[in-house]
C-alpha cells in the first residue's frame, strides 16, 4: 500500500539557500551582485583579522558566496560514473565491525552475499583499471524496491509484505503459483491520508508450475526468488530469479545449478511485467478470480476452441469430470483474458508462437461464509494458462492491463457503473509489446566548462537509457549473448520504441533526443503521484535546473529592517555552545548533528553581517535609485549593529570544530564504524547514562547494530542522510574558515559523502545512492529494519522532505569549499588536482541531488488550493498544506 500522510512533523532545519536566478532586470538582483562584488573584501578582512590557519594566497578566494573554480574542474558523468574515493573506511579511522547473522544481508542476495569486505584487508591503492574492473559488494539498504529484499524471503518465505509500488503496479510474490503477482491498485483518499490500496486476488501471476506433471522424480520450483546475478539492483529497478530442481538438466548454466531459470525485472514505470522462461522451465499465468467467458487468442483472429482441465487441491492439474481430453490452442502473438469480480482485462503477449491450454479451479462448496466485514484471504489458483510447448525454445511472456473496468461491474474502478472503452490503450499496448527494459541506466550530464562561471547554464540532463530490447528477437540474443538493432523498420504496426509511464515532475523536464521521440500517447493513470502517462522513447533525457551556485547565504543580503533583530540575536546566539556529552561523542548522531549544523549556521549568518558592516564608502550609494537606497540601509544597518567581534568569532569557529573533529578522528564515545555487512558508515550506538552523561557501552559493544530503534536507526539504515547531512553541513562551515583543517579531514568527511550519496558502483564499500530514488526525484529514509521478521507492509518512507534537502545540499557546499581547499584544480602539485578535480565532482552531484529533491518537493510534498488547485497532485478531498509522510 503506497501512503501519503499528515501524521508527523516538520523539523526545523536552516532554510535552503538554493535559490532560482532571477531576471537581470530585478532590482533586488543587483542589489544581490553589488553584495557578492563586496563579499570577497568584508570575508578577507575578517579572516584576516582572525587569523583563521591558511596560507594568505588562499584568502583572497575565500568569499562566502562560492569559489570560482578552474573551468577543467567541470564533469560529464558516464552512466558508470568515477568514485569520490576507493579509500577504505577502515583506513581512515573508522574500524570494521561485523554484524550478528540475524541481520547480515540474506540468501535472497545470491552470489552477492557475503562478498561485502572482500578485499577490505587489502591495502588500498590509487584508482586504476584493476580496481575499476572489482565486482560492487555493497548492499543497497532503502531503495524503493527494498521489500523484496529483506524479512522471511531469507528464509525462503514470501509474503504479501514482499512488495513494491514500480508504478502503475503493485507487485507481490505470494500468488498461487511461483512468480511475480501484478495487482493494479485503486486511490483512496480523506481529508487526512491519500493512499493507493489493492485487492490482492484481482492480481494475475506470471510464473510456473510448482511441480512439473509432465516430469518424473522430485522436481519443482520454490516461492521464493533470488537476484538476478546477470541484472543486479539499481536505481530504477532489480532482476529476480527463479529455479527448477531436480529432473533433467536444463541450460546448461553453471551459477544456475544448469536447471531451467525463470527471471524477472521490476522496474519503475513499465506498463507491462515480463518474465523469461530458459528451455525446460514451464510459463503459466495463474488468477485468483474466474474467467468471465473465454480467453480471446490474436485478437480475435484464431479460435479459442478449448476445454479446460481443472485444477486440483494440491496444485496440480488434471482432466475434468467429464474426462474429456483437455484441448490446446495456437497461439501466434497474443491472448485476451477478461475476469470476473474484478472487471480487469489482461492482454498476454508471446516471443514466439505458443500451444496452450487452460485450467479452472473450484471453490469448496461447503467452506462456512466469512463474517461481514471480512476479506477472503484465501491464495487459490481459480484460472490458469499454461505454455505446453516449452522444451521447445527460451520464451519471453509479458503481460498488461489493458482495461480495469471492462463491463462497468466493479465500483472500486467504475464510475456510474459503465464500462469504460480503452480501444487505444490496448491497441497502444499492442504496438508497443516488442520492445522491453532490460536492464535500464541512469547518467548524468553536466555542461562544459565550469559552473561557477556566470556564461555557464546552470542546468544537468539526466538520462534514463532504458536499454531497450526487441522480444521477438530475444530468442536469438539469449543464445549468442548480442545486442539486437533498434533501427529497423517497424513491422505490422508494431512500433521500435518502448512504452514508459512519465510522472508529473518528468513531463516538466523531459527534452526529446536523438533516436527517442519522447512523445506523448495520451494516455493518463491515476496514482499516488497524480497523473502518469506513457510516453513513447527509449531514453529519456531530463533537464534540470540547478539553481545558482553552491552558496552558504542567500541571492540577496538580509532586508534593512530585520537586521538589527538578527543582530541581537547573533551576539547572543553566537556563544552557543553543544552540551559537553555531545563535544565527548557520547549521545546520538542527530541531535547532535542538529546541533553542530546550528552552530554552523550561527557563524555564517554573523560572518554575512559582519561583511556588511566592513562595506567602505556607504555614502556614495545613489539614494536615488531603489536598489542601492536598499543596499545603502542594509550596509548602514550593520554598521549600527552590535556584531561579534574577531575574537568571539574565532572562538566560535574553534568550538564548532572541536565538536565535529570528535566525530571523525575516532576518539567519539560512540564511535563511527564500518559495517562490512551491508557496506557503510554505522555509529556503534550509545545506552545514555542520563547520572553520568557518558555512555554506559564502550566499542565493540555497539547496541545501534542490535536495537532498530536506538538513535533513530541508524545501526539499520535508517536516515542516514538526515544524520550525516548535518555533520557535512558543520564540515564545510570549519572547512570553509579553516581549508588546512578540510585537507586534513578530507577522506573522513568524503566517507559520510559516499554512505549516503556514492555516484559510483566501482566504490566497494558502498551502495550507489542509497537514498535517492531517481524516478521519483526524492529519497526515501526507512532502512532494513523488520517488523516481527517481516518487511513493514507500508514499505519505504520518508516524512522530511527539507532535511534530505538540506543534506544534499551540504554535499554541494562541501565540494565547493574544498575545491578552493585543494588549489581549485590548478595547482603545479598533481596529487592536490586530482583532489580538487573530486571536490569538483562531489560538488556538482550535491548541487544535482538537491536539485531533483526540491523538484520532488514541490510536486509531492506541497500541497496546492485555492486558484493553484489545478495543478494539485492529490485529490481535493486532502486538505493539508503538505504532506507529513510519504510511504510506498
Amino acid at each position: 500500500m503506497a501512503t501519503m500522510t499528515n501524521d508527523t512533523k516538520q523539523p526545523n532545519v536552516p532554510n535552503s539557500t538554493v535559490i532560482k536566478e532571477e531576471d537581470d532586470k530585478n532590482p533586488m538582483l543587483f542589489i544581490t551582485k553589488r553584495f557578492f562584488m563586496l563579499s570577497s573584501f568584508f570575508l578577507l578582512l575578517f579572516l584576516t583579522t582572525t587569523r583563521i590557519k591558511e596560507e594568505s594566497s588562499s584568502l583572497e578566494k575565500n568569499e562566502v558566496v562560492g569559489v570560482k573554480a578552474d573551468s577543467s574542474l567541470a564533469n560529464t558523468y558516464p552512466s558508470d560514473p568515477l568514485p569520490f574515493s576507493l579509500i577504505g573506511p577502515d583506513e581512515i579511522g573508522f574500524t570494521t565491525h561485523h554484524r550478528s547473522d540475524d541481520s547480515l544481508p540474506g540468501e535472497v542476495f545470491g552470489s552477492w552475499r557475503h562478498s561485502v569486505g572482500q578485499s577490505k584487508n587489502v591495502k588500498s591503492k590509487p584508482r586504476n583499471e584493476n580496481r575499476m574492473k572489482e565486482k560492487h559488494a555493497a548492499m543497497p539498504t532503502n531503495m524503493w524496491y527494498e521489500n523484496l529484499l529483506i524479512g522471511s524471503i531469507n528464509q525462503k518465505r514470501v509474503t504479501e509484505n514482499n512488495r513494491a509500488y514500480t508504478i502503475p503496479y503493485i507487485v507481490d510474490f505470494a500468488g498461487p503459483i511461483p512468480g511475480i503477482r501484478v495487482q493494479f491498485p485503486h486511490k483512496v483518499a480523506s481529508d487526512t491520508i491519500v493512499q493507493m490500496a489493492t485487492v490482492p486476488k484481482y492480481g494475475l501471476t506470471l510464473g510456473t508450475a510448482f511441480k512439473d506433471n509432465k516430469r518424473e522424480g522430485d522436481n519443482f520450483v520454490e516461492s521464493a526468488y533470488v537476484l538476478d546475478g546477470e541484472y543486479p539492483p539499481n536505481q530504477l529497478g532489480l532482476g529476480l530469479r527463479w529455479s527448477r530442481t531436480g529432473g533433467e538438466l536444463g541450460n546448461g548454466n553453471e551459477e544456475e545449478g544448469g536447471y531451467p531459470t525463470m527471471k524477472t525485472s521490476v522496474l519503475r514505470g513499465i506498463p507491462y511485467v515480463t518474465m523469461k522462461y530458459s528451455k525446460g522451465m514451464k510459463a503459466v499465468l495463474s488468477a485468483e478470480v474466474p474467467l468471465a467467458g473465454s480467453l480471446v487468442i490474436d485478437n480475435g483472429n484464431n479460435p479459442a476452441n478449448l476445454h479446460c482441465g481443472v485444477i486440483n487441491k494440491d496444485g496440480t492439474t488434471s482432466r475434468d469430470e467429464t474426462n474429456v481430453a483437455i484441448k490446446t490452442a495456437r497461439v501466434e502473438r497474443e491472448v485476451s483474458l477478461t475476469f470476473q469480480e474484478s472487471d480487469f482485462t489482461w492482454l498476454i503477449f508471446f516471443n514466439r508462437p505458443v500451444s496452450v491450454e487452460c485450467f479452472r479451479g473450484v471453490k469448496d462448496p461447503n467452506a462456512p461464509p466469512l463474517p461481514p466485514g471480512v476479506v477472503d484471504s484465501t491464495v487459490q489458483s481459480l484460472f490458469e494458462l499454461h505454455v505446453v510447448d516449452y522444451d521447445i525454445d527460451p520464451l519471453i511472456v509479458r503481460a498488461a492491463l489493458s482495461n480495469n473496468c471492462t463491463s462497468g461491474l466493479n465500483a472500486l474502478y467504475c464510475a456510474g457503473g459503465e464500462p469504460r472503452r480503452q480501444t487505444h490503450l490496448g491497441d497502444l499496448l499492442r504496438s508497443h509489446s516488442d520492445i522491453y527494459p532490460a536492464h535500464p541506466e541512469i547518467r548524468y550530464e553536466f555542461p562544459s566548462g565550469s559552473f561557477l562561471q556566470d556564461t555557464v547554464a546552470n542546468h544537468a540532463l539526466i538520462h534514463f537509457d532504458w536499454k531497450p530490447r526487441s522480444m521477438r528477437e530475444d530468442t536469438a540474443i539469449l543464445r549468442s549473448r548480442t545486442d539486437i538493432n533498434l533501427s529497423r523498420d517497424p513491422k505490422e504496426g508494431r512500433s521500435t520504441e518502448m512504452l514508459a509511464y512519465a510522472l508529473p515532475h518528468h513531463a516538466d523536464s523531459i527534452q526529446q533526443a536523438v533516436g527517442s521521440s519522447n512523445s506523448e500517447t495520451g494516455f493518463c493513470s491515476e496514482g499516488l503521484h497524480g497523473r502518469a502517462c506513457l510516453i513513447r522513447g527509449n531514453k529519456w533525457v531530463m533537464k534540470e535546473d540547478l539553481g545558482g551556485h553552491p552558496s552558504f547565504v542567500a541571492i540577496r543580503p538580509p532586508h534593512h529592517d530585520i537586521i538589527p533583530s538578527l543582530a541581537d540575536a547573533i551576539s547572543s546566539d553566537i556563544h552557543f555552545s553543544l552540551p559537553d556529552y555531545f563535544m565527548a561523542g557520547a549521545g546520538d548522531t542527530y541531535f547532535s548533528g542538529k546541533m553542530l549544523a546550528k552552530l554552523g549556521r550561527i557563524i555564517v549568518i554573523a560572518s554575512e553581517l559582519r561583511g556588511l558592516s566592513a562595506t567602505p564608502d556607504s555614502d556614495s550609494f545613489d539614494i536615488d535609485d531603489p536598489s542601492e537606497c536598499e543596499l545603502k540601509r542594509i550596509v548602514e544597518a550593520s554598521k549600527n549593529a552590535s556584531l561579534p567581534s574577531d575574537e568571539v568569532m574565532t572562538a566560535a569557529i574553534a568550538r564548532l570544530r572541536s565538536a565535529v573533529e570528535v566525530w571523525l578522528n575516532g576518539t567519539a564515545e560512540a564511535k563511527f564504524l564500518y559495517d562490512d555487512g551491508w557496506g557503510g558508515v554505522v555509529n556503534c550506538g550509545c545506552s545514555f547514562n542520563e547520572g553520568t552523561q557518558h555512555c554506559d557501552n564502550q566499542y565493540p559493544d555497539c547496541p545501534a547494530f542490535s536495537d532498530p530503534g536506538l538513535n533513530f536507526g541508524n545501526g539499520f539504515y535508517n536516515d542516514h542522510h538526515f544524520h550525516y547531512g548535518y555533520m557535512i553541513y558543520a564540515a564545510a562551515v570549519v572547512a570553509n574558515y579553516d581549508l588546512s583543517w578540510g585537507r586534513m579531514y578530507y577522506e573522513q568527511v568524503l566517507a559520510l559523502i559516499r554512505d549516503i550519496a556514492n555516484p559510483s558502483i566501482h566504490d566497494q564499500y558502498f551502495p550507489v545512492f542509497r537514498h535517492k530514488d531517481w524516478f521519483l526525484g526524492s529519497s526515501w529514509a526507512s532502512g532494513i529494519a523488520t517488523l516481527g521478521g517481516q518487511p513493514y507492509l507500508n514499505g519505504r518512507n520518508q516524512e522530511s522532505s527539507s532535511e534530505a534537502i538540506h543534506a544534499y545540499e551540504a554535499i554541494g557546499l562541501y565540494g565547493e569549499v574544498m575545491v578552493r581547499a585543494w588549489g581549485g584544480g590548478v595547482s603545479s602539485d598533481l596529487s592536490k588536482n586530482d583532489n580538487a578535480n573530486r571536490a569538483s565532482r562531489v560538488r556538482d552531484m550535491g548541487r544535482l541531488l538537491t536539485a531533483t529533491e526540491i523538484r520532488s518537493a514541490e510536486r509531492y510534498w506541497h500541497v496546492l488550493h485555492g486558484d493553484l488547485a489545478s495543478n494539485t497532485i492529490y485529490p481535493k478531498v486532502y486538505r493539508p498544506s503538505a504532506v507529513g509522510m510519504v510511504r510506498i
